[in-house]
């Protein structure tokens, strides 16, 4: 093993009643069983003596498996920490506190954020490395403090409750299972889902429950005032190199030292390896490290066209892995779907959620902890949107009254290609904005061909991309750092690893290599326009020339066959015509029959409305305490029939 004492995963969930609030009881009990998939080694409760603040936790036990339980309490209760995640540098802190005289009475990473906090106040964010949520009560002051590490790789919840309580939960459910919290939706947010494919911090799905944005610290005083701030916002590190080969070298240097600190471990620790550059190179760093083969895992899906296979096995040869592969297929979503929607919390577009749910159930049969490469299309520049296309800049070389006039005339008769045609100017003046354009589920042409007359929404990316200061190209990856990544990316690696008791790390958004890439120049990081171009000239060191080659792939689901041939539009057809969907006017019975009527050109719209559909079924009209085990059949058995216009 790399060498013991790190923390657990685990489900936090707690009550905290400011001083004038009347008393209230919390499910604390209910609120961990709806999360036992987080943390099936064991719970923790505690309750203060006046029962104004009521917290417990489920365990996965990962480091300090002997001693690492939780609520960690200090002083008969004068401070009492909740935390799930890892802090990957905990060892440095525990010398760095013991010096000071600090003592520890546990091995694991959260005895030292807690006295790293008791030590030093909230300016102790500062010094963590890794992922976390923590929940922290200051008795005396009685204050309560929630805390999100930097780029929100794990999930944090509150809700203020009417009598000034706050609720908090690692997962949405356990808000809902406190018995405190009746389950509304919020159609604001349900037309930012339509425009994003999530719903962005801080807002939920749900009236009144927000998520804790990345890098923020929460503070709850005596009187139930509550305060929010970033302590951190990506920015270009100042010590970068000057030359590219000093900046490989750097980064390098900065992701070599994130592997080292994330393989630290009471288990064996795992890496997901497909055909891509991402994993290949934690891989051949994470391997380099260790005095036992690595273990490794590729999935190939049957009937896929992509089988990234091989060149993972080339990777795992030059590395002497101990590798695995297994093949799954994922025509199982008709089935699947209700119980991945149940997991999620919330609705959300990415139809990837079925295969790493897939990936993540097998991997949790062999072991505990895998390294995951997410992150890397963010800070090397990996997504088409990120460049203008040529067609787009040959359209802005005509004249702009020119062209306002030709998408008038197109827009008479197909108003989505003038929409595509519009937004390419946005590229120079409104990147973020550009960024949604490309990536929006329902904008306005197809809002209105699905009949949907909720307000269209601000794009979530358009004010991150403002407030960065640098490049514009930068500022896109800025502004992604910010959405896309922890509302979808970290969001459904969170959700579909802790569904099967499974910790993915992800080294690449260690926060100083956060810094590093968004310092690199543009020219540096993608010359002429070419995606990862950087980060393929790093992996030449070590990854096979065939990898670098090849063409940038993915786990794609097949959603376009599910509604052409398996049997996935009759099941959609009559769950969104039905009488309760219609009637609550977010789209109309015609719309959805345009959409079917082409379910090539609109199988992913067709995905996203069905995963809406059914996070209101489950989590608003429904009340499960554990993931459904029927299908979208048996929900669409008790259905009336489609409703007439």
């Amino acid at each position: 093993m790399a060498g013991g004492g790190v923390g657990l995963m685990c489900g936090l969930a707690g009550l905290f009643l400011p001083r004038h609030a009347a008393l209230a009881e919390a499910d604390i009990a209910a609120m961990l069983r709806v999360m036992r998939h987080r943390g099936p080694d064991g719970t923790g409760i505690h309750l203060s003596d006046d029962r104004r603040f009521q917290a417990g936790f489920t365990r996965l036990a990962i480091i300090d498996l002997a001693t690492g339980d939780q609520p960690l309490v200090r002083n008969g209760g004068e401070t009492v920490l909740l935390g799930n995640g890892e802090v990957y540098n905990y060892r440095e802190l525990r010398a760095e506190l013991a010096a000071k005289g600090h003592t520890f009475l546990t091995q694991g990473d959260m005895e030292a954020a807690l006295e790293s906090f008791m030590a030093k106040g909230r300016d102790f964010v500062h010094d963590l490395n890794g992922m976390y949520a923590l929940a922290i009560l200051e008795r005396d002051d009685h204050r309560l403090t929630l805390v999100l590490d930097r780029l929100g790789i794990k999930p944090l919840y509150w809700a203020r409750l009417g009598n000034g309580g706050i609720l908090f939960a690692s997962e949405i459910k356990a808000l809902f299972a406190s018995g405190l919290l009746r389950p509304l939706v919020d159609e604001v947010s349900v037309a930012a889902y339509l425009a994003h494919g999530y719903v962005p911090a801080p807002a939920t799905l749900y009236k009144g429950v927000s998520k804790l944005p990345p890098g923020s610290i929460m503070s709850v005083d005596a009187s139930g005032e509550v305060q929010i701030e970033r302590y951190w916002r990506a920015a270009a590190a100042t010590d970068l190199p000057g030359d590219e080969a000093g900046i490989r070298a750097h980064l390098v240097s900065i992701l070599d030292d994130a592997v080292g600190l994330q393989l630290r471990s009471d288990v064996p620790v795992g890496a997901m390896l497909s055909g891509g550059l991402d994993s290949g190179l934690l891989v051949a760093l994470a391997a380099r490290r260790l005095d036992r083969p690595l273990k490794t895992y590729t999935v190939r899906f049957l009937g896929a066209r992509v089988d990234e296979t091989p060149l993972a096995a080339q990777v795992a040869e030059r590395y002497g892995t101990d590798h695995t592969v297994f093949e799954l297929e994922t025509g199982s979503a008709a089935q699947l779907l209700p119980r991945l929607v149940w997991h999620a919390d919330e609705p959300l577009a990415d139809a990837s959620l079925l295969p790493n749910h897939l990936i993540n159930e097998v991997i949790g049969k062999e072991t505990r902890v895998v390294l995951n490469g997410t992150g890397g299309d963010e800070l090397f520049g990996g997504y088409g949107r990120y460049f203008q296309l040529p067609v787009e800049a040959r359209w802005l070389r005509l004249p702009r009254p020119l062209r306002k006039a030709a998408e008038a005339m197109i827009g008479l008769g197909n108003p989505f290609l003038a929409w595509q045609l519009a937004r390419a100017e946005k590229f120079g003046r409104d990147r973020g904005g550009y960024l949604h354009d490309h990536c929006a589920l329902f904008p306005p042409p197809m809002a209105k061909l699905l009949g949907c007359t909720l307000p269209w929404p601000i794009p979530a990316q358009a004010a991150f991309a403002d407030e960065y200061a640098g490049p514009l190209d930068s500022a896109a990856l800025y502004a992604e750092l910010n959405t896309y990544l922890p509302e979808d990316l970290l969001t459904l690696l969170d959700r579909t690893t802790m569904a099967h008791s499974v910790e993915g790390r992800v080294p690449l958004l260690d926060h100083r290599m956060v810094e590093a890439a968004l310092a690199v120049p543009p020219h540096i990081r993608n010359p002429g326009g070419r995606q990862k171009a950087l980060e393929r000239a790093i992996a030449a060191e070590y990854l096979p020339d065939s990898l670098l080659s090849a063409p940038k792939q993915g786990f794609a689901s097949p959603v376009p066959a599910w509604f052409e041939s398996g049997g996935l539009a009759p099941l959609a057809r009559r769950l969104l015509t039905s009488r309760r969907a219609l009637e609550r006017g977010w789209w109309s019975r015609e719309g959805v029959e345009r959409l079917l009527a082409q379910p090539g050109r609109h199988a992913f719209r067709l995905y996203s409305l069905l995963v809406l559909e059914l996070t209101v079924r489950i989590h608003v009209e429904g009340a499960f305490a554990e993931a459904p085990a029927f299908g979208l059949a048996e929900m669409a058995e008790g259905e009336d029939a489609p409703c007439a216009a």
